[in-house]
């Protein structure tokens, strides 16, 4: 490469010393500066070409095959992965949702430190495609319902395959297929993911070539770490050379996610042949005859790949399940979070309005209410784990005073909701309530900005506090939110009103 670019540095040179100096040189500069060009074009495309090879190859749309990892490396990874999943399963407060992923995590790791047992082989794939029917031609008999009807099985159905070569037991799982349309798919297609998540291996079915609804599905369980083995089902109905060319295809559509003798052809149902006899009167009879599965190149490929790989994809597999265990923990704390912080977020605003309402002020004033809202920043900071002293929750309730200042937020929201009192017949829009539910809304708008900061780790982002507020403020400014916001609102001091006056009237009658 060195050695190119000081060869590429000379020609340059001379082209350009040519170039500027071909009209001294005559007849003979212009015969060698054409040459000389194309030299300059064949070096800089021999270039581009070595530094293509050298560099990292370019994303695609599927991962590709990562070298084999240690059984026990992958262990490992299961604990740590296990430890983390604890921590977030301590923090939900819900019991029974707690009670109920920690068991699962129980069995889990009791599963995981015990001898191999068992192993989980999935059928997995497009709706039709001949899944149930495979089944039953791997496991020797009828064990579930095939059909034309698409959808024929609504949910994972657990059958035993027995290999010789694998010690344990080898369950296979039937899955609803995917991309099926119709009442009920979607919830069909989540079930079949989510049994394939979660398994040991991994046979994806098709009887045609991928389209984009059947690809991305695989594509999402290799990258979670499944091993998978591509069937393509119903290689009777292909002549030889067009059979040839869909597993070409397949192969080049999937390259990286499975290697070349991971594609194999099965007929799971053949079609019977038709067979044409002569009856002794003479005439003639068409039978069909059934043929048996032609599936003994798939019996032996799972073999292989259990015998040689069984430690290895299992532990893989405690790992995927841990970390999906881990990740439903984490989002069940997020959601409780989230639904704590809007308790306090509208309870604060809605404090905030009583107490300006109650003393209406000559124009609007952030630091009305500041008790309330410093008291919702504490709050929310102890939803998401965090201790901030009072000086900090000071300075951070400043900044967004000035932040909100700063962007013009105040008379955007005053104008914004005296706009929803002039277009919403409401019976009561005094000052004070125009003035109260701007403020309930202001504090509505800092406290969710304020809880997007915690659940980021206390962190505004990239484009800072007020890009987070306008972000906040465009998502809670539509106006059939506005309506019903200001309608709560005014319902709420309306009722404050009536008992009021309710009181004052009991008071006079005594």
């Amino acid at each position: 490469m060195l050695a190119l670019s000081a060869l590429g540095l000379v020609v340059v040179g001379l082209f350009f010393a040519l170039a500027w100096n071909h009209d001294r040189l005559g007849v003979w500069g212009r015969t060698l500066i054409l040459p000389l060009g194309l030299g300059v074009a064949l070096l800089a495309a021999t270039v581009v070409r070595l530094v293509r090879r050298r560099s990292p190859a370019s994303t695609t749309d599927h991962p590709t095959a990562a070298e084999p990892l240690d059984p026990e490396v992958l262990a490992q990874a299961a604990e740590a992965q296990s430890a983390r999943a604890r921590e977030f399963i301590d923090k939900i407060r819900d019991a029974d949702r707690r009670d109920k992923l920690k068991g699962e995590l129980d069995r889990l790791d009791g599963a995981r430190r015990q001898p191999p047992a068992e192993l989980g082989v999935v059928v997995f794939g497009t709706v039709s495609a001949g899944k149930t029917s495979l089944i039953n031609a791997l496991v020797g008999r009828h064990v579930g319902e095939t059909g034309a009807v698409m959808g024929t099985t609504r949910h994972g159905e657990n059958h035993i395959y027995t290999i010789q070569s694998v010690d344990g037991t080898v369950h296979l799982t039937d899955t609803p297929g995917i991309s099926e349309a119709g009442a009920g798919g979607a919830d069909r297609e989540h079930e079949a993911r989510r049994l394939a998540a979660r398994a040991d291996l991994l046979l994806f079915v098709v009887d045609h070539d991928l389209i984009r609804g059947e690809y991305a599905p695989l594509i999402e369980l290799v990258r979670l770490g499944k091993r998978s083995i591509v069937v393509l089902n119903k290689k009777d109905r292909f002549p030889e050379a067009d059979l040839a060319a869909i597993l070409a295809k397949l192969r080049e559509r999937l390259d990286g996610v499975a290697p070349a003798e991971d594609f194999v052809a099965v007929a799971a149902a053949p079609r019977p042949i038709a067979l044409r006899t002569v009856l002794p009167d003479g005439s003639h009879e068409t039978v069909y005859e059934v043929q048996e599965p032609d599936i003994q190149a798939l019996r032996d490929r799972i073999a292989g790949v259990l015998a040689r790989e069984g430690p290895l994809l299992r532990a893989a597999n405690f790992l995927v399940k841990t970390k999906l265990l881990s990740d439903e923990a984490e989002s069940g704390v997020a959601r409780e979070r989230l639904q704590r912080a809007d308790e306090v977020v509208d309870h604060c605003q809605w404090v905030t309005a009583a107490t300006v309402f109650a003393n209406p002020i000559p124009a609007l004033n952030l630091v009305a209410g500041a008790a309330v809202q410093l008291d919702m920043i504490a709050d929310l900071a102890r939803i998401y784990g965090f201790e901030p002293s009072t000086s900090q929750l000071r300075a951070l309730a400043g900044r967004m005073v000035q932040a909100m200042l700063k962007v013009g937020l105040v008379e955007a929201a005053a104008s914004v909701i005296a706009g929803i009192f002039k277009r919403t017949p409401l019976t009561f829009a005094a000052a004070g309530a125009l003035q109260a539910v701007t403020m309930a809304y202001l504090v509505r708008i800092a406290g969710k900005a304020l809880t997007e900061y915690y659940r980021n780790g206390e962190s505004w982002g990239e484009e800072g506090i007020e890009a987070a507020i306008l972000r906040q403020f465009e998502l809670n400014s539509r106006s059939d939110f506005l309506q019903d916001f200001a309608r709560q609102a005014v319902d709420r001091f309306l009722r404050k009103v009536h008992l009021k006056a309710a009181k004052v009237a009991g008071r006079s009658g005594a």
